[in-house]
């Protein structure tokens, strides 16, 4: 059977996602967030997006303060050490953005109800107000005296997963060099999934090393190689998160100016991630990266 190249640019990964889509965002915080492809995504003019990130940082809010999301589902997005998310924030508070409260729970058995192909997931009633906040997504089940309360969860099922990991091969068998988060869970739930790797490898090294291989071929919809693809957060044995980049980032967003032209420099300038990377310069890379793995 003739293998299936799944190699492809950016712009091809990318370019026939439809306004009103529902896009979840893998990544933790600073680590591997999918940020060439967020920064692709609108670039390509896609809007009123449905965002279901795992706990994030700056992918979900860049969409957010760009204008392209209407809504989330999300346990909780954080700059951690630099406060809240500043779109978020500002977008939640005005009621710019529809947000559906969730726990880890819950969006794990959404997520496991649709892959499973189940009307709703059971899981524990923690005895939270995510039931009254959240109705749409936590329906109580009927349980017998004296047993355990349980929740139903409906499925989440996103048109479109967006991840980076480390290395793949041209086929999309897609390897993580460190923790693969909720990554594996995400695109196993949804209906399309493109991956930007920092590295293309041989199908031979993936072999030589297949316990890394989280996302096999045949769930993985196109593979992306953009070097340094999620900065400014990090990529696992590759380059640490810029720090600096986030700092700026933060401050830009205070003021609509600031973050216009935040937007300009470094999403719709650079017409590729080689311009994006042009933008940050070679010194400011190469102090990102960390000792070289062997894999």
């Amino acid at each position: 059977m003739t293998s299936v190249h799944k190699l492809v640019s950016l712009d091809e990964a990318l370019g026939e996602v439809r306004n009103g889509s529902s896009v979840a965002l893998g990544g933790w915080i600073f680590n591997s967030q999918p940020m060439a492809l967020v920064r692709q995504l609108i670039r390509n003019g896609a809007t009123d997006l449905d965002l279901i990130p795992a706990p994030g940082s700056i992918a979900p809010d860049l969409l957010i303060g760009a204008g392209r999301a209407r809504s989330t589902v999300c346990v909780f997005l954080s700059f951690e050490q630099y406060g809240l998310a500043p779109h978020f924030r500002r977008a939640a508070e005005t009621g710019a953005l529809k947000v559906h409260e969730m726990d880890g729970p819950g969006i794990a058995g959404g997520l496991r109800a649709a892959l499973c192909d189940l009307p709703y997931m059971p899981i524990p009633d923690l005895a939270t107000d995510l039931p009254k906040v959240n109705p749409e997504h936590y329906r109580p089940l009927p349980t017998p005296p004296g047993e355990r309360r349980l929740l139903a969860v409906p499925p989440i099922r996103p048109d479109l997963c967006l991840i980076h990991a480390q290395q793949a091969d041209e086929h999309g068998n897609v390897q993580f060099l460190g923790a693969p988060f909720f990554d594996v869970m995400l695109a196993q739930a949804s209906r399309r999934v493109v991956v930007s790797v920092d590295r293309i490898v041989s199908s031979e090294k993936i072999r030589r090393c297949n316990h890394f291989t989280k996302l096999p071929a045949n769930m993985v919809h196109a593979v992306v190689e953009v070097p340094h693809g999620a900065h400014p957060t990090s990529s696992a044995g590759l380059y640490r998160a810029d720090d600096a980049h986030l700092k700026e980032y933060v401050k830009a967003s205070a003021a609509p100016e600031r973050f216009s032209a935040y937007l300009a420099r470094y999403v719709e300038s650079p017409v590729n991630n080689g311009a994006y990377l042009d933008t940050l310069g070679a010194a400011r890379l190469a102090g990102l990266v960390l000792s070289q793995t062997r894999t």
